[in-house]
C-alpha cells in the first residue's frame, strides 16, 4: 500500500459499532459528529503556484496554516476535506504528537479508508508536529506507530519543535518552493532564521510529498466513485 493508494467507497448503512461508532467493511469509523465537514468551493489559485496538495488539520491547532505557508504549492484546507474537483483534492493531514491530535488523525483515515470522503479525494501523506519540545510518552509513542497501519509508514512525516514559530505570524515564515535547494542549517545575526528559509525538515517533507505525487501520476487508479 501507497500513501496515495484508493480504496472501494461504501455506503454508510453498517450496524453501529461502540460509543456509537459504524463498521465499513474491516474498518471502524467515527461518528458523524467526528467527522470532518466538507469544502465545496474550490481552492484560491492566486500564487505563483497552482496548489498540488491541500493540508487539512485533522483538529484545531494542528499547524495546517504554518505547513500551508511553508510550502509554495500548498493550499491551507483548515479542517474540512476538499470537495471540489476544480482543484486539488489530493490531501496531506496536519496533526500534532499528542493523545488527542493522533486520535482526530486516525479519525480522518479511517474516514478515508472507509469511502467517507468525497470522490476524488486521496490522503498523500501525514504530517505530524509536536506540541513541545523533548521525548514522547511512550504510550504516545506507541499510539502513534499504529497509524501507520492506515497509511504507509513512507507517507508519514514527524517535524521538529521550533521556538521562533512562538513569535512569528503564518505570514513572517520563508517559503519552500518545490525544486528548490533544500535550505541549510544557519545562525542567521539578528533575524528569524524562519523568515529567511523554511526547516529542512519542513523542506525535505514537501519534496518527498511531491515526489509520491509524482509518483502516484504514473499508476493506474484504482479508486470508485
Amino acid at each position: 500500500m501507497t500513501g496515495s493508494a484508493s480504496f472501494p467507497r461504501h455506503r454508510d448503512d453498517s450496524p453501529p459499532g461502540a460509543a456509537g461508532e459504524a463498521v465499513i467493511g474491516s474498518i471502524t469509523v467515527p461518528p458523524r459528529s467526528r467527522r470532518a465537514p466538507v469544502r465545496r468551493t474550490p481552492f484560491p489559485l492566486t500564487g505563483a503556484h497552482p496548489p498540488l496538495f491541500a493540508v487539512v488539520a485533522a483538529h484545531g491547532g494542528a499547524g495546517a496554516t504554518t505547513l500551508a505557508r511553508w510550502w509554495a504549492h500548498a493550499a491551507d484546507g483548515g479542517r474540512a476535506w476538499p470537495g471540489s474537483p476544480d482543484t486539488t483534492q489530493r490531501v496531506v493531514l496536519a496533526a500534532r504528537t499528542c493523545m488527542p491530535g493522533l486520535v482526530a488523525a486516525a479519525d480522518r483515515l479511517r474516514e478515508w479508508r472507509a469511502g467517507l470522503t468525497p470522490g476524488g479525494v486521496t490522503v498523500t501523506a501525514l504530517v505530524l508536529t509536536p506540541v513541545r519540545p523533548g521525548r514522547l510518552p511512550a504510550s504516545v509513542r506507541r499510539y502513534r506507530d499504529t497509524i501507520t497501519d492506515l497509511l504507509d509508514p513512507a507517507a508519514v512525516f514527524n517535524l521538529g519543535w521550533h521556538d521562533e514559530l512562538i513569535a512569528l505570524e503564518p505570514g513572517d515564515l520563508a517559503v519552500y518552493t518545490p525544486f528548490d535547494p533544500l535550505p541549510r542549517h544557519r545562525r542567521w545575526r539578528g533575524v528569524p532564521a524562519l523568515t529567511v528559509s523554511a526547516p529542512i525538515e519542513a523542506a525535505r517533507a514537501g519534496a518527498a510529498i511531491t515526489a509520491l505525487i509524482a509518483a502516484s501520476r504514473r499508476l493506474p487508479s484504482t479508486h470508485e466513485s
